[in-house]
């Protein structure tokens, strides 16, 4: 089996960039021919202009076809997502790659499905034009699925499939603590820092906790264009001296981090896919308070492996306050997300996507 992977840049944001070199790795290690080409761009500074991006779409689509055009592969796995954009830059990309192809997987990191109007022309006549070429799509949970149905395409092409997490040989993983209410917390919000995923309402809701006299310290690991509202708000608060934030940093930084952190807190309401920083939290061991939003609705149990909570952060405070008081709650929780990481561990996630490969090339 040989197959070439669109993979994302080393600047892109997001999960992919971190779960998809270890998890390549893996499927290399199970005696794939393997090859890998950039596929997915990262516009971590600012935005990059519309015309530059349309340019770089079909540069990339021509470097893939000329590799096609050298190299024989039986499949071609391309890491993507499924709104406007990404249907556009799809379609375009795999009309320009040529017909002479193997068959195409989509790995989609968290769908937009549900924003794309089903009586848009030029949408319905993209999805069914990518439909026909896409032999198989990877998705994370049932949620995402029904989102597809109003759009035709076929469920016999969908595969829930998992992100590969594994911690940095530099940090190794332990949770150990047995700290007791009135001892200081140290909270850990990771993230890209837009809107919806939760920032601002962390702040808000340490901010209660800090009115009901808990000892805690909150790091805030990201960026992102709402960073100054952010850091504007901490200032008009208060709370510079127990809030703080590290800008970008690299992987091995933020799994010292999580090492060292007492709980997670991700309030997030965007459209997740598979957050990389929430489930390494949980291979972490850490406890974790978040919303039931996807990939945690369908994998995470509330009192098991998180406490869900609302975006209110009247709500956020008292969850992250009923873990601090509940030490029990606390190391249970950190034993039971220790043992469900062992599910995300690379290997294990690889033969998972090998028996799929396999299936896929067997129809």
């Amino acid at each position: 089996m040989k197959i070439l992977f669109g993979m994302p840049s080393a600047d892109s944001w997001g999960g992919p960039a971190a779960c998809e070199p270890p998890f390549v790795e893996a499927i290399e290690n199970l005696g794939v021919d393997i090859a890998m080409e950039e596929y997915v761009y990262g516009d971590r500074d600012k935005t990059t202009p519309l015309l530059t991006r349309i340019v770089r779409v079909i540069k990339t689509a021509m470097r893939f076809r000329q590799r096609l055009a050298r190299e024989r592969f039986d499949l071609i796995h391309l890491n993507t997502a499924f709104d406007r954009n990404t249907v556009l830059r799809d379609s375009l990309s795999l009309f320009l790659m040529g017909r002479k192809r193997p068959k195409v997987f989509l790995k989609i990191h968290g769908s937009g499905a549900h924003l794309i109007p089903t009586n848009s022309y030029l949408f319905k006549r993209l999805i069914k034009f990518l439909d026909a070429r896409v032999a198989g799509y990877g998705i994370f949970t049932r949620e995402e699925l029904d989102t597809f149905t109003p759009h035709g395409l076929d469920p016999a092409k969908f595969y829930f499939v998992k992100n590969a997490v594994s911690p940095r040989k530099a940090a190794p993983f332990a949770r150990s603590k047995g700290k007791e209410p009135g001892d200081n917390f140290e909270l850990l919000f990771v993230s890209r820092f837009v809107e919806t995923k939760g920032l601002l309402e962390t702040v808000n809701a340490v901010h209660r906790l800090r009115a009901n006299r808990v000892n805690f310290t909150l790091t805030c690991i990201g960026d992102g264009p709402i960073k100054d509202e952010a850091q504007k708000l901490i200032r008009d608060l208060g709370m510079t001296d127990i809030v703080s934030f590290t800008g970008y940093i690299t992987e091995d930084e933020v799994d010292g981090h999580l090492k060292r952190a007492d709980i997670f807190v991700f309030p997030t309401r965007h459209n997740e896919g598979f957050p990389i920083a929430l489930f390494k939290a949980a291979l972490a061991g850490l406890p974790i308070v978040t919303t039931s939003v996807r990939a945690a609705a369908e994998y995470f149990e509330d009192r098991k492996n998180c406490l869900f909570c609302s975006t209110d952060p009247e709500d956020i405070a008292n969850k992250i306050n009923e873990l601090i008081n509940d030490r029990a709650m606390r190391e249970q929780m950190s034993a039971e997300n220790q043992e469900f990481g062992k599910m995300l561990a690379p290997e294990s996630v690889a033969n998972e996507y090998f028996t799929i490969y396999q299936t896929i090339l067997n129809k």
